[in-house]
């Protein structure tokens, strides 16, 4: 049989692909957003690994991609309603084989799915330059970024986007609006928005266009004490040098201290966490990569990249994930700042990331520890999440009714500014 669909999941199945990057981070439906940690490995180690891995099938070997042939045609010849294109009842199928392994940081990327996690990782999309967060009817705009098509159309911080495009948002993930309003370069997008204030919903058309994820902003909170927050957003390809770029503005401004805020941060490249943790820790271990086998290796400070001259204090919570923890636990393990906030999210898996015409599939193929050893994964038990995470040094919760969007009323950043200010004053006696 020769059609598409065939081919993938014979690809998948039976033939060595080529592989992207081991990825230590899909953070699934836990968090308000997705993000893939990619590991670089060395390429040649690994293709000799795959190449020993591979061996050419047997017959009986190929008779699960021959039911699965026999099956394809069977369902577009005689399914009473006319079934869907090859492409996605493959695209199906692949789903549903990764969902036996009951792993759900294993999954299969569409061709669309496949862009937006490479577009994470570059630090840029096409889109109009607007952070989100859930809300009950749809999503509610924390801030248009600046020079936006966003802000250019006149949204406002607050605004509650109802529908895109005239389709309804109720009931619809985050992950899901966010693709929604992403798209072509040029092409129009049109948003329904609620607005206090306004007695009718709001129409704007707004031009799609290419945005650079902010990744890092630099916040003065005590311009009387110099006391700098440093928000890092993610850990896409462009973080550490944003990163440098804040704190030698903050140090210009004569800084005396900064909170490093990982809230809600998922993750990204592995070779960024290991790239930002090197500015805060100037020697020692970053973290440790555990392959299935028990084989380690550990991933050390790069030396001449530390910057963390000052004081400083860590914020995290349970959207902390990933390469944030990563970081975290670096800092933690080696004593280097106080972590304040709420037990992180738990994410410490590697994933390998498998191209496949357009598409990709990432498998779970090891975890990573802290540099102490610690495991932070949780345990599964009667299908129920326990344990795992981070804990902060200094636990500070976040009451129910904060809505995030003003900072002055933020009580956790309000206590690690307490903290730092004792550090600060202690360091200067």
């Amino acid at each position: 049989m020769n059609n598409r669909g065939y081919a993938l999941i014979k690809a998948l199945l039976v033939a060595p692909a080529a592989i992207c990057a081991f990825l230590i981070g899909f953070i699934a439906t836990d968090l308000s957003r997705g993000d893939a940690l990619s590991a670089n490995v060395a390429l040649n180690e690994l293709g000799e690994k795959i190449k020993g891995g591979f061996t050419k099938p047997a017959q009986a070997e190929l008779s699960p991609l021959r039911a699965f042939e026999d099956a394809l045609a069977t369902v577009q010849k005689h399914a009473y309603k006319e079934p869907p294109a090859s492409e996605e009842l493959t695209y199906s199928a692949i789903r549903g084989m990764l969902a036996v392994l009951k792993d759900p940081y294993t999954r299969f990327m569409d061709p669309k799915e496949f862009s937006r996690m490479m577009e994470d990782t570059r630090g840029d999309f096409v889109g109009i330059g607007a952070e989100l967060r859930d809300a009950p009817e749809g999503a509610k705009v924390q801030r248009p970024l600046p020079n936006s098509p966003a802000l250019a159309a006149g949204i406002k911080k607050g605004d509650v986007i109802v529908a895109v495009d005239g389709k309804k948002l109720d009931n619809t993930a985050l992950d899901d609006i966010v693709r929604q309003i992403r798209g072509q370069r040029n092409t129009k997008v049109v948003l329904t928005i609620k607005r206090d204030g306004e007695p009718a919903p709001l129409t704007f058309e707004i031009v799609r266009n290419v945005i650079v994820s902010p990744t890092v902003d630099l916040y003065e909170d005590d311009p009387e004490n110099k006391l700098f927050t440093i928000h890092l957003q993610n850990f896409n390809e462009k973080a550490a040098n944003l990163l440098d770029r804040a704190m030698s503005e903050a140090e210009q401004k004569g800084m005396k201290g900064f909170i490093l805020d990982l809230r809600y941060d998922p993750g990204g490249l592995l070779d960024s966490a290991v790239e930002v943790t090197s500015r805060f820790l100037e020697k020692g271990t970053v973290v440790i990569v555990q392959g299935k086998n028990g084989a380690q290796e550990k991933k050390a400070v790069i030396p001449g990249r530390f910057k963390a001259r000052v004081p400083f204090v860590v914020l995290v919570n349970g959207g902390s994930a990933s390469a944030s923890e990563i970081l975290t636990g670096a800092i933690q393990d080696h004593g280097k700042a106080p972590i304040i906030g709420e037990t992180t999210f738990g994410k410490g898996l590697v994933q390998t990331v498998i191209s496949l015409q357009n598409t990709a599939v990432a498998i779970t193929t090891a975890k990573y520890l802290t540099p102490n050893g610690t495991d932070i994964n949780p345990k599964l038990e009667n299908n129920e999440r326990v344990g795992g995470g981070i804990k902060p040094d200094i636990e500070v919760k976040m009451p129910e009714d904060y809505d995030g969007t003003e900072r002055e009323d933020d009580p956790q950043l309000k206590r690690a500014l307490e903290i730092l200010r004792e550090r600060v004053e202690k360091a200067n006696r």
